[in-house]
């Protein structure tokens, strides 16, 4: 009876032991660990909150600004301290709105970031809203107005004084 114990003992620790390292497909290749929704995420939060380097690479970010700047200029040049510093800059920039968009999506009992909070949190900020650049031939008489974003009620006399 004892030996019988022990065999079915052993039996049991095989099948255990076989389960513990994973289920093997017919090619030989273990099954791809999946894990929990959610903790990728905080591995990598906590991976680029330790780090200190930049999050675009340079390479991209440098002909996104001679892109934007051949617009301007096609004989500009930059130094390459300059352009690290305006990637600096940019990152800094991006990060804090996106951590105030967080903030305003938890407000609103969200995990997620929308649109909206972005938009949100740049107002809140007191942002100039320059996302949009005029390109067309201006004959010189025109007058432009832009909604007000800081000084409200100062900025809309001013405004209304000037259509009416």
């Amino acid at each position: 009876m004892s030996s019988k114990s022990k065999r079915a003992g052993s039996k049991m620790n095989k099948k255990t032991a076989a389960a513990s390292k994973g289920i093997k497909k017919a090619d030989g290749e273990k099954k791809k660990i999946r894990f929990k929704p959610g903790t990728v995420a905080l591995r990598e939060i906590k991976r680029y909150q330790k780090t200190t380097n930049l999050l675009l690479p340079r390479a991209p970010f440098q002909r996104l600004v001679r892109s934007i700047c051949s617009g301007i200029d096609n004989d500009l040049r930059f130094a390459s301290n300059a352009l690290q510093a305006l990637q600096e800059s940019s990152e800094a920039y991006i990060v804090g709105v996106f951590e105030d968009a967080n903030l305003c999506a938890i407000h609103a009992n969200r995990v997620t970031v929308m649109k909206k909070d972005m938009d949100l949190a740049r107002r809140i900020r007191g942002d100039n809203n320059t996302d949009f650049r005029d390109t067309m031939p201006k004959t010189g008489d025109e007058q432009l107005f832009q909604l007000p974003y800081y000084n409200e009620k100062e900025q809309m006399k001013v405004l209304r004084q000037h259509i009416l």
